[in-house]
């Protein structure tokens, strides 16, 4: 029974018969047949006397069989044992979306619904096992401390610093943390569904309610607002920004975008590209204009910009405030480009897509300071010959490479182009196949002024034909620098001379070549075969340089373990021929995962300090640090990861522009060099740039455990659902006895033994 509140007394008697109920049985009929059949003598005694032994005979009967029976009294004392229940209500800046009935905000009609529910939730109270753990919550976890008999007491509401984000799933895992070790008897949480928050923050709410599930209790979701906010049927927004890292200067550079808007069925929207000028503030540089026929709807944005100077540059993609927009923070996103100057350009004009075009192709176009322009000119269709190549030509290269193509598919104009360009100080590299060289008339055309092999009319290679083993040199062939010219850049592929001749010694054999005939009296042969044919050979003409490569399987280096090799040589091969091949120096190079994050969000980079082979140092030395548009820096942990070094950007939540700068020292002393890169934070306001509520998101969480979703009028209920579940209870105090194993039991069975003997002596029956 219940004595007091929140405790239950209770008392039992248990039974453990000796041997089997069925002998407990056997041995009671027994004895109350002793009993019935031997009674005391009616003659000799009265009734008074007779009634009396009769009585002792039956206390002694009752007492040998309740010790057959070996009863035990057990009484224990239970007390409720205590459950809570968990509130968690929204307090983010959307609760403050005036989409309520009559005008009210979310957040006074959520007040509103738990001051009727306050009743309710104090009759649970009062029972003494139910406790509320209240909480409000945004972007963080608040606790709400009672106030006198009222378990959630909430005020006006209120601009918090963390209101900016609502992490719905953080809090109800937050919340179980803080109650673990107590019995949960469920979860309500009130709020718009509108989950808006950035990593770490960011935990999906479905997760957390199948913690609460695990947990064996119910969630109940009540949801505040409409799913379109009112007072929000107008916004422009810039949801995406597209824009390549790098741009050439005075390259046309295409940004993309998207713009969403709502409530603007019709109107048209100005969008405008602005770019950082050389003061850093920013100018217009482009505009359009987007409307939508719906009332919501996403509109695609292409603009273009030219950059006139190098460097980093700052590029906004903004959409203008429209008239009675409330928010205008999501008008605008903002990323970085680099302006960096053409770098070495090379065309390369090729006619036949072999194997070993596919890997020189690669090789030039990883590199950064390389722009590589390819055209192929088929031989199939040699109908269409000689091809126009002026529109290749427009621009100015530093490097012109042909590779295996008849010199008649290139019109004599434009191969006078060529001829002009590199008198005047541009390189220009042959490369070998069954068309090059004499075999595709270079040396009797227009450019045969400056090749370094003599004309040989007999030597053509016509198509169609079987090709001219005479042209070719069989292999494998070992190539080996001159010993006159092996110093020389293109051919340096060791730390000095000696690790450079072992480099060639390993390189694998070449499968074949193209037989360059008589050389002229200027042209240096760099690299030739065993037998001394010349592989690799040199010329100048006018102020430019000239190579004639006969090999155009390279590309088995880079096959059979030499990629490093390979890639080195062909760089060094057009650094040559660019006059690029003097001292370099060592640069930083800098690159970022991204270059627009949302507040919080990690940001990864890469780093490393780049040799004068174009290979990186792995005796560097780097430090990074950032710093935040406020100007204040701190350092940042930079690892090495083989060749280069890696480094996380964390606690970035300013919104703004911010600067990561790393430095690399080189073991041999020096001004350390710099390298440095910005990214922008966002600044959008995620609580209203999109305010919608979301009950299916709310309908999700209750569904995922026993409880369910409630309207607003049903919040009492839920406190009323709980009060209704019967109370769990717990032992504290236990108490046992058995009365067969004491003495008191010894003594009444020996007590009315021995008082029906005296008796009965003493009455004359013995």
């Amino acid at each position: 029974m219940s004595n007091e509140a929140g405790w239950l007394d209770e008392l039992t008697v248990q039974f453990e018969p000796v041997g089997s109920w069925a002998l407990v049985a056997a041995a009671a009929v027994a004895l109350a047949v002793v009993l019935v059949a031997v009674p005391p003598d009616r003659t000799r005694l009265g009734t008074g006397r007779r009634l009396t032994l009769v009585g002792l005979r039956l206390a002694a009967f009752l007492a040998l069989v309740g010790c057959m029976l070996r009863p035990t009294l057990v009484s224990s004392r239970k007390s409720r044992q205590k459950a809570t229940v968990i509130l968690l209500a929204d307090s983010s800046e959307s609760m403050t979306v005036a989409d309520a009935a009559g005008g009210r905000t979310r957040w006074d009609a959520l007040v509103e619904s738990l001051a009727a529910a306050r009743p309710a939730a104090a009759a649970l109270i009062e029972r003494g096992d139910i406790e509320i753990s209240a909480w409000t919550f945004d972007r963080e976890l608040h606790p709400l401390a009672a106030r006198g008999d009222d378990p959630f007491p909430l005020a006006a509401w209120a601009d918090a610093a963390t209101a900016d984000e609502t992490a719905i799933g953080s809090a109800v895992d937050e919340s179980l943390r803080a109650v673990r070790g107590r019995r949960l008897a469920g979860v309500i949480v009130v709020s718009d569904g509108a989950q808006h928050a950035y990593a770490p923050r960011d935990l999906p709410p479905q997760s957390a309610a199948r913690n609460v599930a695990d947990a064996g209790a119910a969630l109940w979701s009540v949801t505040f607002g409409q799913q379109r906010g009112g007072g929000q049927g107008r916004d422009a927004a810039v949801v995406n920004l597209a824009v390549a890292e790098t741009v050439y200067l005075e390259n046309m550079l295409e940004v993309a975008g998207r713009v969403r808007l709502e409530g603007l069925a019709g109107r048209p929207a100005t969008v405008t590209l602005l770019a950082e000028d050389e003061t850093g503030g920013m100018e217009e540089v482009a505009r359009t204009t987007v409307q939508t026929a719906g009332e919501a709807g996403e509109e695609p944005v292409r603009l273009s910009w030219t950059p006139t100077r190098l460097g980093e540059r700052k590029l906004t993609l903004r959409v203008e405030p429209q008239e009675g927009e409330v928010v205008v923070t999501n008008n605008q996103l903002s990323s970085f480009v680099t302006v960096v100057d053409g770098g070495l350009k090379v065309l390369y004009l090729e006619g036949a897509l072999r194997v070993e075009q596919r890997f020189l192709r690669r090789i030039l176009a990883a590199s950064p300071d390389m722009q590589v322009d390819f055209r192929w000119i088929s031989s199939i269709r040699r109908d269409r010959w000689p091809v126009d190549v002026s529109r290749d030509l427009g621009t100015p290269h530093a490097v012109y490479l042909i590779g295996d193509l008849d010199s008649a598919a290139i019109r004599a104009e434009d191969l006078r182009t060529i001829l002009r360009r590199v008198e005047d100080g541009a390189g220009i590299g042959l490369l070998g196949g069954f068309h090059a060289f004499e075999a595709g008339g270079w040396a009797t055309s227009q450019l045969g002024p400056l090749v370094p092999f003599r004309p040989d009319r007999l030597a053509r290679q016509p198509f169609g034909e079987p090709i001219r083993e005479d042209l070719h040199l069989r292999g494998p062939l070992r190539m080996k620098p001159d010993r006159r010219f092996g110093d020389i850049s293109i051919l340096r592929l060791g730390d000095d001379a000696a690790a450079a001749r072992q480099t060639w010694e390993r390189l694998p054999p070449l499968a074949g070549a193209n037989r360059l005939g008589t050389l002229k009296e200027t042209a240096k042969p760099l690299a030739v075969t065993g037998d001394g044919e010349p592989l690799l050979v040199a010329g100048e003409y006018g102020g430019g340089r000239v190579l004639a490569f006969a090999a155009d399987s390279t590309w088995r280096w880079a096959m059979q373990g030499a990629a490093e090799q390979h890639r080195r040589f062909w760089r060094q091969f057009v650094l040559w021929l660019a006059r690029r091949d003097g001292p370099e120096n060592d640069s930083v190079w800098l690159r970022l995962a991204l270059r627009r994050i949302p507040p919080g969000t990690p940001l990864e980079f890469d780093a490393g300090l780049a040799g004068t082979e174009g290979g990186n140092r792995t005796d560097a030395r780097l430090e990074a640090s950032v710093i935040s548009p406020t100007g204040q820096q701190r350092t940042v942990r930079v690892l090495p990861a083989g060749e280069t070094f890696s480094g996380t950007v964390a606690g970035c939540t300013e919104p703004g522009d911010w600067k990561l700068v790393v430095r690399a020292r080189r073991p041999d002393g020096g001004e350390p060099l710099e390298k440095s890169a910005r990214f922008t934070v966002s600044s959008q306001d995620l609580e209203l740039a999109n305010p919608r509520a979301n009950p299916l998101l709310m309908r999700q969480l209750a569904e995922t455990t026993s409880g369910g979703p409630r309207l607003p009028e049903e919040l009492p209920g839920i406190f009323a659902e709980i009060a209704e579940r019967p109370a769990v209870y717990e032992s504290r105090e236990q108490w046992s006895a058995r009365p067969w194993d004491t003495w008191p039991m010894v003594l009444l069975l020996a007590g009315c033994q021995i008082a029906e003997w005296y008796l009965r002596k003493n009455w004359g029956l013995v």
